[in-house]
């Protein structure tokens, strides 16, 4: 769409009373690379080319999409929008700015042959390590999304956006016993972050884990002290914690946490910081998906919560500052509260402090999936891989283990914080759709929460 025809869009949605206009343009191309059972089963690729359009007044907001483009299909959605509005206009004339861009390259030094080799040879190199294992599959993902932002304010921007990711599954057998173990790392770059990833070393740790597994005991049940592993650990901060923080729920008093802004919900151990300005990470972008700069947001400091993460339309309700966290999947959403890149700030305790002390405990190294009901806090996470823990020593590894809880208990036990930070990364779906996001934490000491188990 040319500016003009945005500007008309925007005036044209606003004619019955509105006093909030937005359009969102998106083209996206995703190319796979997908190696399974030693040998490379596809290599896909799909296109996005679509608009929403999205149109307030007060606290009312109706939305609506497509990948037509053709005038009278426009038309058509526009007068669908303002039949919900019934006003004299308040605004005529859309004094719209000169399009701002925000670029990252998106062209990578590998082709397309050079991926598929790199993949073969991975594959080689894994099975010749491990005769238990059963099944590699590897896969490669590149994104390219450029997306175009307008509103009633003048605000006209674009942002060429790049993600790439890649993951390992191992599957291993024994007999009658199996196990499947999982990695990936991915940025917001192109494939050429292919070349800060360690393979060996990976490599190496995933095996050594797979194999674990494989032999793993039941998990012993019952209230017991855990420490909670480095990196994608953090992702039962992001979820029992994260999403009680997100406008989306805390604008309609739907969050545990909704009235407890400025009070200590935690111990002096907890930083959490939302920041989507990080460079290249995952959850990483210039501006968000309602066009305003990403940042750096102080969550919770030394334990007390001081911010939310507020979109543009939830903050009508809220009347707070915008956080640059409207986010959503692609043009078929809109957009709304979300988590970027979401950590808890390093500490400087050792794993050695940690575990000295406890008699009997679980080492969760790490985490499965889960559920979260934000309005009440309650919790239930899997642990995918853990140890349990026996007179300060990391003893045998455990299977069927979860950790149930409640959000404010959680941060309350938050005992002690390791000084070995890192970062892991994920997707998270709520009513925006599925967005890439990074949760990142040092090793923690929990100093009570109930484990799940089979004993």
């Amino acid at each position: 769409m040319k500016r003009q025809q945005i500007k008309e869009i925007l005036e044209q949605l606003l004619s019955t009373g509105g006093d909030f206009a937005e359009v969102f343009l998106e083209e996206k191309q995703v190319k796979s690379f997908n190696f399974i059972d030693q040998m490379l089963e596809k290599v896909s690729m799909f296109h996005i080319n679509g608009y929403g359009l999205r149109l307030a007044k007060n606290e009312n907001t109706y939305y609506a999409s497509s990948n037509d483009f053709r005038k009278k299909k426009i038309e058509q959605i526009i007068s669908e929008l303002r039949k919900n509005i019934n006003d004299k206009p308040i605004y005529k004339d859309i004094p719209l700015k000169r399009r701002k861009e925000y670029k990252k390259e998106q062209i990578s030094s590998f082709t397309d042959e050079e991926i598929k080799t790199k993949l073969k040879q991975l594959d080689e190199k894994i099975r010749k390590k491990e005769d238990r294992i059963s099944q590699v599959n590897l896969v490669v993902e590149n994104t390219i999304q450029n997306v175009t932002i307008a509103n009633h304010t003048g605000l006209y921007v674009k942002e060429y956006r790049v993600l790439s990711r890649f993951s390992i599954m191992l599957y291993l057998k024994d007999q009658e016993k199996s196990s499947k173990i999982f990695f990936s790392k991915g940025a917001s770059s192109t494939l050429d972050f292919l070349n800060t990833i360690d393979f060996d070393k990976e490599i190496d740790c995933l095996i050594k884990q797979g194999l674990d597994k494989l032999y793993a005991k039941p998990c012993i049940g019952g209230e017991m002290p855990v420490i909670i592993a480095p990196a994608f650990g953090a992702v039962i901060f992001h979820e029992a914690c994260g999403h009680a923080m997100e406008a989306t729920s805390v604008a309609e008093n739907a969050s545990v946490l909704a009235k407890e802004q400025n009070h200590k919900i935690a111990t002096d151990k907890v930083t959490i910081i939302d920041d989507g300005s990080l460079k290249e990470e995952w959850g990483s972008s210039f501006i968000d998906d309602e066009g305003k700069p990403t940042q750096k947001n102080i969550l919770i400091e030394n334990g007390v919560l001081k911010r939310f993460l507020i979109d543009e339309l939830n903050n009508r309700k809220m009347k707070q500052t915008t956080t640059g966290s409207g986010r959503r999947e692609s043009y078929l959403y809109a957009p709304t509260s979300r988590m970027n890149n979401t950590y808890l700030k390093a500490g400087n305790d050792t794993f050695e402090q940690m575990i000295q002390d406890i008699k009997l405990g679980l080492y969760a190294v790490k985490m499965g999936g889960g559920s979260v009901a934000t309005e009440t806090g309650e919790f239930n996470f899997g642990v995918d891989l853990g140890y349990m823990i026996r007179d300060g020593k990391i003893a045998e590894c455990v299977t069927s283990a979860s950790l149930i809880g409640n959000t404010k208990e959680i941060l309350q036990e938050v005992e002690m914080v390791g000084n070995d930070f890192s970062l892991g990364t994920g997707y998270c779906g709520s009513i925006s759709g599925s967005v890439p996001v990074t949760v990142g934490q040092p090793t923690i000491k929990i100093g009570k929460i109930l484990v799940g188990g089979e004993k």
